[in-house]
């Protein structure tokens, strides 16, 4: 992986990006408005790993295990109204598969990818001793521990990439990619230059004084 690296331990050792920042208070009107329509619990939110150049988040760090004590495979969601529309935008051009093509020439490459997300994730769960965890099922723990990106099951499907969105989040999130100079290549520009969230967030101000 390129980029920012993430300290190789043990699982419940493993390292947190450094790049990360906390969720903010002013944060959350913001990830309200930028998933709106989706289910998303801001409450989830563990850390902002991304923001945009004008102090928005752009990708979010979510908890594995939900309120409810059920695992949660998806460690980074894409918030990003402008990043969510050009992975949108490559989707509709047929681009997953190319990039599946791509991971196809890269595999153990992209098995440390996977790996690493895993013991991330892990960690993010307080370890295989955490409470929430032993007390999980055979089959809830796999899916914490053994699953890869995005609860992916890249042993039997190793060129598996679900989504430009998961991918992009990843790459952001983890501060690097197997294929990160493809996604920076199709993405492009990483911020709008209109500034979308703020006046968005203005709107929201004016709506509450209203």
């Amino acid at each position: 992986m390129t980029g920012h690296t993430i300290k190789e331990t043990g699982p419940e050792e493993y390292a947190l990006p450094a790049f990360w920042t906390d969720l903010r208070e002013e944060d959350l009107p913001i990830l309200r408005e930028q998933t709106k329509g989706r289910k998303f619990d801001t409450s989830a939110v563990l850390a902002v790993a991304r923001r945009c150049r004008h102090g928005f988040p752009q990708v979010v760090v979510s908890s594995p295990i939900s309120s409810s004590g059920m695992p949660f495979p998806t460690v980074f969601w894409l918030t990003c109204p402008f990043l969510d529309h050009r992975c949108g935008e490559l989707e509709s051009e047929q681009r997953i598969a190319e990039l599946e093509e791509l991971f196809g020439t890269m595999s153990e490459a992209v098995a440390k990818m996977h790996l690493d997300y895993a013991k991330l994730r892990l960690s993010l769960a307080g370890g295989e001793a955490a409470p929430a965890f032993s007390g999980m099922s055979v089959g809830m723990r796999r899916s914490l521990a053994g699953l890869g990106v995005g609860g992916i099951n890249w042993r039997d499907a190793p060129r598996a990439v679900k989504c430009l969105h998961l991918q992009t989040a990843t790459w952001l999130g983890m501060g690097g990619h197997p294929a990160g100079e493809w996604l920076a290549e199709k993405i492009g520009a990483q911020d709008c230059a209109a500034g979308r969230c703020a006046k968005a967030l203005t709107l929201l101000k004016a709506g509450r004084e209203a």
